[in-house]
């Protein structure tokens, strides 16, 4: 696995982890990601340089991969609880773009159980929130902190 940091002022930056020093010095809003490894074509593994495979430089490719930890602008940075990893990866790419573009997106039952892989929607967790009937859910927590920080960065 590759770590990669997206901000605003640039395209997705190849980085160490979390003490790499343009991470811990990086403000807000920024996400660090773990991307599939990328293979290096100079020799040169890349770190401190853009990520060189189509899609890790794209942002909306990188926001898809798993996402370790984010920073809001003047915050500190948030490591993701692995509950809130995992829903992250279970999102398919359009309702990752539609969380990002309305943190107040409802997603129906069926919707919130394939995204949670079949758990029980009545299993409510600290990154989901239910109303009515027929119940429809809203990502809460830190998915909803993640898309936020992820809205500032991609400009929606």
């Amino acid at each position: 696995m590759t770590n990669v940091l997206l901000t605003p002022q640039g395209p997705p930056l190849s980085v160490g982890g979390m003490g790499d020093p343009s991470v811990a010095t990086t403000p807000g809003p920024a996400v660090l990601f773990a991307t599939p490894a990328i293979p290096a074509t100079s020799g040169d593994v890349g770190r401190g340089s853009a990520p060189e495979t189509p899609e890790a430089e794209s942002t909306v490719a990188t926001a898809s991969n798993r996402p370790l930890a984010y920073r809001e602008a003047g915050a500190d940075w948030h490591q993701l609880g692995y509950e809130a990893v995992d829903h992250w990866e279970g999102l398919s790419p359009e309702l990752r773009q539609r969380l990002i573009a309305d943190r107040t997106a409802q997603l129906s039952r069926e919707e919130y159980s394939t995204t949670t892989d079949g758990a029980s929607a009545s299993m409510i967790t600290s990154n989901w929130t239910y109303f009515g009937s027929p119940r429809m859910y809203r990502v809460a927590g830190e998915l909803r902190e993640l898309a936020e920080v992820l809205a500032e960065i991609t400009g929606d």
